[in-house]
């Protein structure tokens, strides 16, 4: 796997690949994207905010297709004051079940954890997607707690898990 940054033309190959794809996008918190545009538009602004030393994302690509993303993992949210971030994934339906999100899962903990140097990382889930769990549990993070009906999430209030890696975990 390949991780790198996103480039503009970046968003007609992840329109294709997951942001148009309802079944690709039914755990994940955003929407289908309507068409080119919004993809288009969405990429633009993530290359501006390249610009911000806070800002993570990362297209994913295969090794032998750097053109080609396939998905992206990102840094969500960071709380400062314990020196914490969230991270989010999505990945092509087409490549699910191959190992390739724990990958890259793993090499972005490793990062953000000892070159990003927070102390914490966490990643949350829908409870109806249970391989999301299984892929932060094979990338090394802890199952900490399950939240029962405390998320509005595509017209209907469900269940999350959260998982977490400390800094420490990885000696």
């Amino acid at each position: 796997m390949l991780l790198r940054p996103f480039v503009a033309k970046d968003y007609l190959a992840m329109y294709r690949n997951w942001a148009s794809e309802p079944d690709n996008l039914r755990h994940v918190t955003w929407s289908t994207h309507e068409n080119t545009d919004v993809t288009k538009q969405s990429v633009a602004q993530w290359v501006q905010q390249y610009q911000d030393l806070d800002f993570y994302n990362w297209a994913i690509c295969l090794k032998e297709n750097s053109d080609e993303v396939i998905g992206d993992i990102s840094v969500v949210d960071i709380d400062e004051d314990i020196n914490a971030c969230e991270v989010g994934y999505v990945l092509s339906k087409r490549y699910w079940g191959r190992g390739l999100m724990t990958e890259v899962l793993q090499e972005v903990l490793s990062y953000l954890l000892k070159e990003a140097d927070f102390n914490r990382v966490t990643a949350d889930f829908v409870t109806d997607n249970p391989a999301s769990g299984r892929v932060m549990d094979k990338a090394g993070m802890i199952y900490e707690e399950t939240f029962r009906k405390a998320v509005f999430h595509k017209g209907k209030i469900k269940d999350f898990s959260s998982y977490g890696i400390l800094k420490s975990d990885l000696q």
